[in-house]
Formats: C-alpha cells, structure tokens, sequence
C-alpha cells in the first residue's frame, strides 16, 4: 500500500540510528567473543541477535570478570587484563543504554505525535478505518494487521503496508479467506488474551506459539503483537513488523503504548456514540410522553358514548371523580390494558418493550437482559408486528399511554 498521504511517516529507526545501531552491535559481539575467550571457552553463548540481547550477554560476561577478580586462578589471565576487560564492558554497556534510551525517547515522542489526530476522532468506525495506518505513522513500522477478538475467536480483519508486493496482495488474500480462528490453540494470542499483555518473536520458524498459516502467509521473519482492551475485555489485537529488519524489545514496548492509548480512545468513542444514541431517544421518548400527555389531558368526556363510566362515576365519592379519573376511562381506544398487552406479548417481550420506554438502546438492551443483540432485534421487530406499529416511536407510546394511565387512579 502507498505511505501516508503526509509524506511525513517518521521512521522507526534513522539512518544515523541505524548506522550506531549497527557499529555497538559488532562492538559488543566482537568484546563478547574476546570476552568469552579471555574467561574460558565455555563462556561463549549464543550470538546477540539485538542491543537488548547484547545487554544481557554483556551483563553476564560482567559478572563473570567480577567473579575472577576476586578469585585468583593459577595460569589464569591477569588481573589488570581482567580488569581492562571488565571496563571495556562497563563502557560498552553505558553506550548502549544511552543510545537505547534517546532512541526509546524518540519513538515515544513520534508515537504521540501520531495519536494527536486519533484523539480528536470521536467515531468508532472512523478510528478503526485509521488505526492500521496510525501505526506505521506513529510508531515506525512497516506492516500492520488488525484483528477482532470474540469470546475465543481470533477473526484477522484489515491489514495496512507501506509498500504494495506480492507478499502484501497474499496476506490480504489470506485474511479475506480466513473468516475465523479458534483460540483455544493458540498459544501466543491465548497468551495475550489471558494476561493482557504484548508479545514478542523474534524466531518464528522455531517458536512454537506462533499460528502457522499467519507465519506462511505474512512472510514474517519477525513480529510483535499487543492485545487491544476494553475494560477488562480484549477485544482484538495489533500485529507489526518490518519488512526486512528483525523487531526488538523496544518495538513491542511501543506497539503495547499505542494499543492502550487506542484501546482507550476506542472505548471513550464508543461511550460518547452510545451517549449520543441514549440522548436521541430519551428526546422521542420525551416528545412521545408529552403527546401521551396533551392526549390526556385534552381528551373529551363523552357520557353519551359511554353509559358504564358514567354509572361508575356515579358510584364513585366526589371527591375521587376527577379529570384525571375520568381521563383514564376515556382514554384513546388504542390504549390497550396491561392485561391485554400480556396477553399479545410474552413476558421477554414486554422486558424489551419496558427497556425500550426508558429509552435504552439494543445494545443496553441486550446487557440489560443478558441476552444478544440479535436477539433483541427479534423481539423488538415482533413487538412492533404484534402491537401493529411502525416503528418503536409508536410502540412506547401505547406503552406509556397504559403505565401513565394505569398508574393514575
């Protein structure tokens, strides 16, 4: 895919930085072998794929030259040469965490930057449309996928590319034809779902928690993934990466900052929608109470039409015979009694048709009752068939026009 519309992505690692990155890696692999060589052979490990490695072996081999200063080995090296050695690494180290920590300073600075323009989107769907690409702007990297997250269900949706290739065309492919994955298999992404936490693989040929047809169809020679949180909910995930360099701690770290601040954004977007939604039907509602109530109190008293109430208003003390006693008993024929909308509407429906009256949405609904929001729509499209509405407007209304009335005697 082509590069921001800006030009301006900030790269996740500078030619400068790139090029220092590159001269303390050699630096500290070739002092780890001399090191290593200067203690014993048995000192070698494996070579530091990274600075964060790096720093680590280094850390070790530290410890290591401390120990035999302390210790005195017949035909071992000498002391001054263990001691130059161990300040050699000391020096070493200092470089790298220097030059680690204005790198880590540089990127965060950049991924803010790049989530000022997502903090001033308000809509769910548009901040989704924009996250793949919020990412490589923001935080440096490459390739970017996205994916949804249902109960234990992995469902890979849109993926986002600097560069448009063959690999890119297959991947997308892949994600279009993958329509759901099940979790319980997975170990990587179970991982991140049960401990809300990013993760890192740097070998994905010989890890055996990465899913393998994501492996074969991404071409991934290295990746990071951080979980993407609502509440206490994972709702889905962010995969990164780069097309030729290998990933390091730092870009997990990074990937981790932007899913909690997106997830945080997500989830404000979401409320202020439904908010939104609440406040739109709170007004019907309302509009719909006050025409239940201009009804009422409008509404003619006609004793010809209606001997019973008249008869029954007569029986009645004078002081119970009142507008609004006799407005309940003149009430609009389309008014239905309790009893009668039991009767039309089971007991699930008349939970819905209640939740609705207060101006809940499906989606409230559905958290209300438990129940799924498809299953609200059911009701509420046969709520609507057997009151014989059109539409919920109506529906609350004869709702109102019953508990207003009932509820006035």
């Amino acid at each position: 895919m082509s590069p921001s519309a800006t030009g301006a992505r900030p790269a996740a690692r500078s030619a400068s930085g790139s090029g220092r990155r590159a001269q303390l890696l050699d630096r500290g692999r070739t002092l780890s072998r001399r090191t290593g060589d200067l203690l014993d052979a048995g000192a070698h490990g494996d070579t530091p794929r990274d600075l964060g490695e790096l720093d680590v072996r280094l850390a070790e081999l530290a410890r290591l030259l401390g120990d035999r200063l302390a210790t005195v080995v017949v035909g071992g090296p000498e002391p001054a040469t263990v001691g130059a050695a161990l300040a050699e690494v000391y020096g070493i180290r200092y470089e790298v965490h220097d030059f680690l920590a204005h790198e880590r300073l540089l990127r965060l600075e950049a991924l803010e930057a790049g989530l000022v323009g997502l903090r001033k989107v308000h809509d769910p769907d548009t901040l989704l449309h924009r996250v793949c690409q919020a990412v490589v702007d923001g935080c440096g990297f490459e390739r970017v996928m996205l994916s949804r997250v249902e109960g234990s269900i992995w469902r890979p949706w849109k993926s986002y590319a600097v560069r448009e290739g063959e690999t890119e065309r297959t991947f997308r492919q892949w994600i279009k034809a993958i329509p759901e994955i099940h979790l319980d298999h997975m170990v990587l992404e179970t991982e991140m779902v049960r401990r809300h936490e990013p993760a890192i693989v740097t070998d994905p040929a010989n890890d055996p928690r990465v899913y393998r047809p994501l492996l074969a169809a991404s071409g991934h020679g290295s990746y990071v993934a951080a979980p993407l949180t609502s509440g206490a909910r994972v709702i889905g995930f962010l995969h990164a990466d780069y097309e030729s360099a290998p990933v390091e701690t730092l870009d997990r770290d990074i990937l981790w900052a932007f899913a909690v601040a997106f997830g945080q954004m997500f989830e404000r977007a979401v409320l202020l929608t439904r908010l939104g939604e609440q406040r739109e039907q709170v007004r019907v509602a309302m509009q719909t109470v006050e025409s239940v109530l201009q009804d009422l109190a409008s509404a003619e008293i006609d004793l010809a039409s209606r001997g019973h109430v008249t008869a029954l208003a007569a029986t009645r003390p004078m002081g119970l015979i009142g507008p609004i006693g006799l407005t309940r008993l003149t009430r609009s024929p389309m008014a239905r009694s309790e009893a009668q909308f039991a009767s039309v509407l089971t007991g699930r429906e008349m939970e819905v048709l209640a939740l609705m009256a207060t101006g809940a949405t499906n989606d409230r609904i559905a958290d209300e009752l438990v129940i799924a929001n498809g299953t609200v729509k059911s009701h509420v499209k046969r709520i609507l068939r057997k009151l014989c509405v059109e539409n919920r407007a109506e529906a609350i209304s004869q709702y109102l026009h019953v508990t207003i009335g009932d509820g006035q005697s």
